[in-house]
């Protein structure tokens, strides 16, 4: 292992005599000795002390700002896009994805293999939803949805170093908000890609694009991200789809450009408030209260 010499300080007042034990002259020179001893100091101390500040203020470099920190990652080069993004909308059963989360699934594949290269990530979303507990798997563990969809995308042919989990979020606005933080804003992904049923598009659109476009805080510019929306099928029974198609056209318009939603949510900072403290999914006061039913047709959407 290599050893660093022992630090030792330059400081030339610690190699001066020690005039304490001068025996040669006499009280009268000793006495003289020692106040010219302590002038020298005073006026070394001082020489030393100026020349530190002058040295100090001529190379020491301004305070550098958080926005002006250069991103983790360069921009990487991309063919179509860099990252194809997979929406939460359905929990697997036993027979694999519901037809609806089927649709968004194959159309990525699609998409993934008619790509050029460099390859885009895959990235499944959702942990689970607020309606419904979570399947398990034989060990009695819990099965996040991403992690359903990501073993369903590599079955179909999709590298396993090409997908990217976010097994976080309960819902829209945390598919868009966790994606960017644990993800794209890191690995430097700014041409998207969001596959989503055409009964669920109004609002990922608003939500996505919104929660991609605010910058990190007031007074920085708006995020350089590109985002495309690729719609596909429902797939779903008549009378599940009428339900889900009413709890959209209701909860769509508080997402919508110029609403208080965006308006209160303007910057990432404020994104992470709204999420943590006012969306119910998250906030930690969720824990006080109860679980609101829901009704059955739309239950099964989820």
């Amino acid at each position: 292992m290599r050893r660093f010499p022992e630090y030792k300080d330059d400081d030339p007042a610690d190699r001066l005599p020690d005039y304490s034990r001068d025996r040669r002259g006499g009280g009268v020179l000793r006495a003289l000795r020692s106040q010219l001893f302590v002038v020298g100091c005073c006026a070394g101390f001082v020489t030393h002390s100026a020349g530190r500040a002058a040295t100090t203020a001529l190379f020491k470099a301004p305070a550098t700002r958080a926005k002006d920190w250069p991103a983790p990652f360069e921009v990487p080069d991309a063919g179509m896009f860099h990252a194809i993004i997979i929406p939460a909308g359905g929990q697997h059963a036993a027979g694999g994805p519901p037809p609806h989360v089927l649709a968004r699934l194959d159309r990525a594949v699609q998409m993934y293999r008619m790509s050029p290269e460099p390859k885009p990530f895959v990235i499944t979303t959702g942990l689970g939803t607020p309606h419904k507990p979570c399947p398990t798997d034989a060990q009695g563990f819990h099965r996040a949805e991403a992690e359903d969809n990501a073993r369903y995308l590599q079955q179909q042919g999709v590298p396993s170093d090409r997908i990217l989990e976010e097994s976080v979020s309960l819902e829209t606005v945390g598919n868009a908000y966790f994606t960017r933080v644990l993800h794209t804003e890191v690995r430097g992904l700014r041409k998207l890609a969001v596959v989503n049923n055409r009964f669920h598009m109004p609002r990922t659109r608003h939500v996505f694009t919104h929660v991609f476009r605010i910058p990190p805080h007031r007074d920085e510019p708006q995020t350089s991200y590109e985002l495309d929306f690729v719609e596909v099928e429902d797939r779903m029974e008549p009378e599940v789809l009428r339900a889900r198609l009413e709890k959209e056209a209701a909860a769509t318009p508080r997402f919508a450009p110029g609403g208080a939603w965006q308006e209160q949510t303007s910057t990432l900072r404020e994104m992470h408030e709204w999420v943590h403290y006012e969306n119910t999914a998250y906030a930690a006061r969720r824990l006080l209260e109860d679980r609101a039913p829901i009704d059955p047709e739309l239950l099964k959407s989820y």
